[in-house]
């Protein structure tokens, strides 16, 4: 696949969202370094980003804070479309050796993967943040488009709410994942990990607030779909979430 990193992935954080006409991918690429070599991987990386990833090639790094990845980098690449993959690197052969001497000795674990943006159930997605909350979510089959669904029209009824969500959230869904769906959603924190704290935002909105917007909005059938769609995560397998911050240090400028 064109400018992969033969590195590994799990998902990222990712911090810019200007998504252009038909580029709505992105490559993930996380990695763990081996035990007692994170510096020396660093400066391994901050060299091959000098030589291979300018202004016209650029990679944006993030660094897990907690959670199972705790202590893995990730790199994205994107927005991009399935046409820009075609497209080999010129300097293919002498990136691909790069990587193979200064980064695979030093890797303890590796994983790729392509996600779509998705910008119908993303809410608020231009804010610009440095730390992010990530919730990773395995689908149950067939229940991806719904899920989508109901987080659409949770954010189309956020302005008839009391009190609006402040926060941002953007959304992708992992591409061929075959029998094991993933939607992962993306809190920017504008303000850092503090906006974590318990009614950050103000106050929590009355108990029925949404449930009344939704059935003026939407009807009591659709109410009671989604209600049987979403309680107790019914259409959820299982669900990961971390903290991560943006490496300016080790991203393209």
């Amino acid at each position: 696949m064109k400018k992969s990193f033969i590195l590994s992935v799990v998902f990222v954080g990712l911090a810019l969202i200007s998504v252009g006409q038909g580029k709505t991918l992105y490559e993930m690429n996380m990695f763990k370094p081996k035990p007692g070599m994170a510096s020396l991987f660093e400066s391994k990386w901050k060299t091959h980003l000098a030589m291979f990833h300018k202004s016209d090639n650029r990679r944006t790094v993030y660094e897990v804070m907690t959670g199972k990845y705790a202590g893995f980098y990730q790199i994205i690449e994107g927005p991009e479309s399935w046409a820009d993959m075609d497209v080999e690197r010129a300097d293919s052969k002498a990136h691909g050796l790069d990587i193979e001497k200064n980064f695979t000795p030093y890797i303890e674990q590796e994983m790729q993967s392509v996600y779509r943006y998705d910008d119908t159930s993303s809410y608020r997605p231009n804010v610009v943040a440095e730390k992010f909350w990530i919730s990773v979510a395995h689908i149950k089959p067939g229940m991806v488009q719904a899920t989508l669904r109901e987080a659409k029209r949770a954010n189309e009824l956020q302005p008839k709410m009391p009190n609006p969500y402040k926060g941002s959230l953007n959304t992708y869904v992992q591409m061929m994942s075959g029998s094991d769906p993933v939607i992962v959603t993306v809190r920017s924190l504008k303000d850092g990990f503090k906006e974590l704290e318990m009614n950050y935002y103000g106050p929590s909105n009355p108990t029925n607030a949404m449930k009344d917007a939704y059935i003026a909005t939407y009807g009591q059938e659709d109410w009671d779909k989604r209600s049987k769609l979403l309680d107790d995560n019914a259409n959820i397998v299982s669900r990961d979430v971390y903290l991560t911050k943006l490496r300016k240090d080790l991203s393209t400028p």
